[in-house]
């Protein structure tokens, strides 16, 4: 049996390159196409029946394990109309057709800044 830290450490890289990727190209809500993509060979790449097109973007995988019950994992992957002011090295530049900047800014994407003392 694999020792979960061992399991974590072989996840943790593609997660992360993923992550930073998804982060640095976001795209708005039914717009999604490049990210539906990457979702979508990754779970096929994790053995998922994948169905795709739910909603116009929407990315279905199904992990079968046998019977018995099922597990659902949601997860939102639009971004919204902001500008990204992180100073990370994955920061999004991206626009829209308009020119209105747009990010990733779930709670998730907050960067902690260090506090200062009150004067």
């Amino acid at each position: 049996m694999t020792d979960l830290s061992e399991a974590v450490a072989d996840v943790r890289e593609w997660q992360e390159d993923l992550y930073r990727d998804i982060h640095a190209h976001p795209e708005l809500s039914h717009a999604e196409q490049r990210t539906a993509e990457l979702v979508a060979r990754r779970l096929e790449g994790s053995g998922c029946e994948v169905t795709t097109g739910i909603g116009a973007t929407g990315v279905v995988g199904i992990l079968r394990n046998g019977d018995g019950p099922s597990v659902l994992l949601r997860a939102d992957t639009d971004a919204l109309p902001v500008r990204e002011d992180t100073g990370l090295e994955y920061a999004s530049t991206a626009t829209t057709d308009d020119g209105a900047p747009v990010m990733h800014a779930c709670g998730h994407d907050v960067r902690r800044r260090p506090q200062t003392a009150p004067a």
